[in-house]
């Protein structure tokens, strides 16, 4: 998830827009467990692939995104938590609904409400290593800092996923439109606080949180392109979604 660049000398058709960046991760590091007790893993059911990330909000379900879910059927999912290495797996629940919002869309480079709910099929009990986050209702500024967290690639090229849980600290910032991606509104974008170290999110960390003290202020959705971390992140706001998602709380 957490990846670094080398100090470049040579810029390179793919990234020369970007600063020079060292081969250290700004605030990454790897999760002891019980510290992130609202991360989930999502699997396919039956088996130990993790693709993409989510967040525990009461006992029946987790906030995610919708891009990952798409032609998914309910019963193929499984969520996982109460873990920090993806070998593990303390809490398992088979899901048996999904809610994608009603106007998710895909319209060329914008994908529109990239925000859906997993309900597990058997409610979940809480402990000191799983626990539900509070959503945030605020409006989040730029210049906050914020925590990310999830199993994703740990190389700027989307290279193999982490088998641990990282975190990372990162700030909010203008979202930024690329040749491949359009914000709306109801985006949150973070990124790394300074231009000589890296940290954002990459591949399956699409669907984990975004949070800031103590709230869930985001839901990843989108990284760059050409290379994790060249821009900020975009995140699904969750002050835009704040009544959608507390129909199921």
């Amino acid at each position: 998830m957490f990846r670094s660049l080398l100090v470049l000398f040579f810029a390179i058709a793919a990234c020369s827009a970007a600063p020079d960046r060292e081969s250290r991760i700004l605030g990454g590091r790897t999760a002891f467990l019980g510290e992130v007790p609202y991360q989930a893993s999502l699997r396919y059911w039956g088996t130990t692939f993790h693709f993409g990330g989510g967040v525990l909000i009461n006992t029946r379900y987790v906030v995610t995104g919708a891009y990952h879910l798409r032609g998914r059927a309910a019963n193929s999912i499984n969520i996982v938590l109460g873990i920090v290495s993806l070998d593990t797996g303390v809490v398992n629940r088979q899901s048996d609904y999904i809610v994608i919002h009603d106007q998710f869309a895909i319209e060329g480079n914008t994908i529109r409400n990239d925000i859906a709910m997993v309900r597990a099929a058997v409610a979940i009990a809480f402990s000191t290593t799983v626990s539900p986050i509070p959503l945030s209702s605020t409006f989040i500024r730029d210049g906050m800092n914020a925590q990310i967290s999830g199993w994703g690639a740990t190389e700027k090229d989307k290279g193999p996923d982490s088998n641990n849980l990282k975190i990372g600290n990162v700030v909010t910032g203008p979202c930024k439109d690329t040749e491949f991606m359009t914000f709306t509104p109801q985006h949150i974008c973070a990124g790394s606080a300074s231009n000589t170290t890296v940290v954002g999110i990459c591949t399956t960390d699409i669907g984990g949180p975004l949070s800031l003290y103590g709230q869930l202020i985001g839901i990843a959705n989108h990284h760059y392109y050409y290379g994790c971390g060249m821009t900020f992140d975009g995140f699904a706001r969750i002050s835009s979604y704040f009544v959608w998602i507390n129909q199921y709380m």
